[in-house]
């Protein structure tokens, strides 16, 4: 036993280098205690991550990838089913214009059908959706033809086809609850408008003027738009009865569009949320049970928005969303001049990410899912429930960016 100067007992003598040993060893005890407590900490906090060798990567990968070809979709996505628990609301974080996403779409649409998600919350306005509702009601292909941006939209010919087995209360509908492009999206105004006066006929109304006005003039600029939403929006909301009546189950339709945002915003996610939760409140009225949605989103939202929407206390899907993000590796896409592309994923650890992608990069398959976090180590606040991940998948770029 080691006592200091002035502190020994009797007949014992006192060794100068030995305390200071002694000292110094208590010392580095104490600090390497108080560093790996500290580590544990930045841990649990998310200031840093724990890297896995690549060798222990690897491994982890085998271990939670399950993998199939294209035409095997279903069943991972009936996996992810399986191991999820029961959500409220699945927000998928895609890169635009790969093939793979609109494939991956119907898969989920599919499975999670059984689970009564009837209701895709898109990265559109609603006056677009409403046209796509209106050719899934009718099966008017030249509805589909004279949508901007053109495309072929064969995934909403396939969710028609899908819907014919189903009563009407489950088939599925798109909603928009994002911003009104004017390069494309005046353009599905002024087509919805004119469906709807279509099917209502006008009673003098104030709000009748308004839309014939709009309806009328033929190309809707920005302007025209900002008067149209705002004065359509009031009128909605202060008449409600009146209007209600009047206009039928187009008044959803009318309130969703006047509510949506105009032209891009890069921090728009609040006002996102917003035209969600305007969403929830009018399909709660109307759905039997507490409506559940499947939202196919820019990957850079998932954390933002996917966050909004799971912690905030005024979110009606609080505690409900599954976060599931997309890593694509030497797929074909391009806004504009077609090229293979590796992206997607980019919050996790960086070294990890790499490692799946160098992994993935050197398997025959397609396409694959890894359910969980353990392999990529995400951050706090950017953790995903699962992945999917499109392996050369496709032979070509989509023909639009948000549909083929």
């Amino acid at each position: 036993m080691v006592y200091l100067r002035n502190h020994y007992q009797p007949g014992f003598r006192f060794n100068p280098m030995l305390s200071r040993i002694a000292i110094l060893f208590w010392i580095n005890l104490v600090c390497m205690l108080l560093f790996r407590n500290l580590l544990a900490i930045l841990l649990c906090l998310g200031c840093i991550s724990q890297s896995i060798s690549q060798p222990e990567t690897a491994d982890c990968l085998k271990e939670k990838l399950t993998v199939g070809a294209p035409d095997q979709l279903n069943k991972l996505t009936d996996k992810l089913r399986n191991f999820l628990p029961e959500k409220s609301f699945y927000i998928i974080g895609e890169s635009h214009t790969f093939l793979a996403n609109n494939d991956l779409q119907f898969a989920l649409l599919k499975t999670l059908h059984q689970q009564g998600v009837y209701n895709v919350a898109n990265e559109l306005p609603h006056a677009t959706c409403f046209l796509f509702n209106q050719y899934l009601e009718t099966g008017d292909e030249t509805i589909l033809s004279a949508l901007r941006p053109e495309a072929t939209y064969s995934l909403l010919k396939k969710v028609r086809a899908f819907n014919l087995s189903f009563p009407k209360d489950q088939q599925i509908r798109y909603y928009g609850i994002d911003y009104a492009d004017p390069k494309y999206n005046f353009y599905d105004l002024s087509a919805s408008l004119q469906t709807i006066r279509k099917y209502v006929v006008p009673a003098s109304l104030p709000l009748d003027t308004l839309i014939d006005h709009y309806r009328l003039k033929g190309v809707i600029t920005l302007n025209d738009a900002k008067t149209l939403f705002a004065q359509l929006n009031d009128k909605l909301q202060a008449e409600e009865k009146r209007y209600r009546s009047h206009f039928g189950t187009y008044y959803d339709d009318l309130l969703l569009m006047s509510s949506n945002i105009l032209g891009n915003r890069t921090n728009r996610d609040k006002s996102i949320f917003a035209s969600f939760s305007l969403l929830y409140k009018l399909l709660a009225t109307k759905q039997k049970s507490a409506p559940k949605f499947l939202a196919f989103y820019g990957i850079g939202h998932l954390e933002k928005l996917g966050t909004i929407l799971q912690e905030n206390d005024q979110s009606p899907v609080k505690g409900g969303v599954a976060k599931i993000g997309i890593q694509y590796i030497n797929c074909w896409a391009g806004w504009t001049t077609p090229a293979r592309s590796t992206t997607g994923l980019y919050k996790g650890d960086k070294k990890a990410i790499s490692q799946l992608i160098a992994y993935c990069a050197a398997q025959t398959w397609q396409v694959a899912l890894l359910d969980g976090n353990d392999c990529l180590n995400f951050k706090r606040g950017s953790s995903l429930d699962a992945v999917f991940i499109f392996n050369g998948y496709g032979d070509r770029k989509m023909n639009s960016w948000k549909f083929d």
